[in-house]
């Protein structure tokens, strides 16, 4: 029974082929130059989507503090809130202290002045006629009677008089009272009015702090959704390259299962020769076989063995077979199949020439192509080789002393 893989561990062989980032390619590659757009699309849309999360890390990152400072600036200005209107309502009792010690004060003068006009109309009376008036109103009696009567009279103006002078002195005095207690309330007015100046000051710089507060996190908020919109069309433009990969890794995969079919056993497919001799296979991880994760999370895959060797390397067939393919391909620029027989096909891809056409007979060491950097997910110089048996993707090391297995990762829904 043939593996099958679920759709989201897509592979893309031919866009893992070559990121391994090996030589740089000849100046003299012109097919390289001529696809360099190409082969930057999927780089482009990858980092374009990396770049968004580390932008929506770093926002989500902010958020917490930024909410925090929010819950506290509120918390600060209804706190500041509070002062100020107990502040205010002091003030306000205040200035009605105020106004009824100043209606106080008002009235003791008004006091004054009429007892003051009292006293300065006796005043002038008594200058106008003079010391001897009184004796001249009492000789002038004309009966015993009529003399009781006007010293009755002259006594009654003296008292009022002495009253007069006496009321006035204790109102102006009385004044001097109302006047010091209005003077107290004004100065706790002052007081107040100040503690209210500081309160309302107090509660506008904590209002203005928890509006600058809620626009932080507003403006937090409006980045992390236009960076998750960012982020949802780098991918999008992503798997748009993925898709393309994956239909070219599927169509090479058909092209192989076209040719001769065994029994499926690998150990049954004999043996092959270097295919680039003088060079020998990549060493890091991302020149093997295997899967690869990309920015998102989503995986792709690597099929072949990288083998770094300058543009211009010749590449030699591992052993006899027919030509099943040989044509410049998006993803793999120049490739070739070569079918050996029982199942087993090679496959060779980003060759700056091709030697051999469709449909040809070569044989062990025959000259097929020379070693480049052509097709989209070329990252340098090199040769990706690939072996399939009965069009599934198998590790190319296993003919050379490792383990004949097939590379899981590897699509293979459209195969049979």
């Amino acid at each position: 029974m043939r593996p099958v893989f679920h759709r989201t561990l897509r592979v893309i062989a031919v866009g893992a082929l070559c990121l391994a980032g090996i030589a740089a390619p000849s100046s003299g590659d012109s097919l390289s130059n001529q696809i360099a757009d190409v082969s930057k699309a999927l780089q482009k849309a990858s980092q374009d989507y990396a770049n968004a999360q580390k932008a929506i890390g770093k926002t989500q990152a902010k958020l917490p503090g930024a909410k925090s400072a929010l819950q506290a600036a509120s918390i600060q200005e209804t706190k500041s809130r509070i002062a100020y209107n107990d502040a205010k309502a002091k003030l306000d009792v205040a200035r009605a202290d105020y106004a009824v010690a100043l209606s106080k004060v008002t009235s003791k003068q008004a006091e004054i002045s009429l007892l003051q006009i009292k006293v300065d109309q006796f005043a002038r009376s008594v200058y106008q006629q003079g010391q001897t008036s009184q004796w001249e109103i009492i000789l002038e009696a004309k009966s015993p009677s009529d003399l009781t009567s006007r010293l009755q009279a002259i006594n009654a103006v003296s008292q009022s008089s002495a009253a007069s002078l006496t009321n006035l002195s204790a109102a102006k005095s009385s004044l001097k009272g109302e006047a010091d207690a209005a003077e107290l309330v004004r100065k706790k007015m002052q007081s107040l009015t100040n503690d209210a100046k500081s309160a309302l000051l107090a509660a506008q710089t904590a209002a203005d702090a928890a509006a600058s507060a809620k626009a932080n996190l507003e403006q937090l908020l409006a980045d992390e959704k236009d960076q998750l919109a960012k982020s949802k069309r780098a991918m999008a433009a992503e798997q748009k390259e993925l898709d393309k990969l994956i239909a070219e890794q599927e169509r090479v995969s058909q092209i192989s299962n076209s040719g001769s079919h065994g029994n499926g056993d690998p150990q049954a497919t004999g043996n092959l020769s270097w295919p680039v001799p003088g060079y020998g296979a990549g060493s890091a991880s991302v020149q093997h076989v295997g899967p690869r994760v990309l920015a998102d999370g989503r995986h792709s895959c690597h099929t072949g063995q990288d083998i770094p060797a300058p543009t211009g390397a010749q590449i030699k067939s591992p052993r006899s077979g027919l030509v099943l393919f040989a044509a410049f391909t998006w993803g793999y620029g120049n490739l070739t199949l070569i079918d050996h027989g029982g199942g087993l096909v090679t496959a060779y891809a980003h060759q700056s020439k091709l030697y051999v056409s469709k449909g040809d007979t070569v044989g062990t060491g025959d000259l097929i192509g020379l070693v480049g950097n052509t097709g989209a997910f070329s990252r340098g110089s090199h040769l990706h080789f690939e072996v399939h048996v009965n069009g599934y993707n198998y590790d190319p090391m296993g003919w050379f002393g490792g383990s004949r297995v097939i590379v899981a990762c590897a699509p293979t829904r459209s195969i049979g």
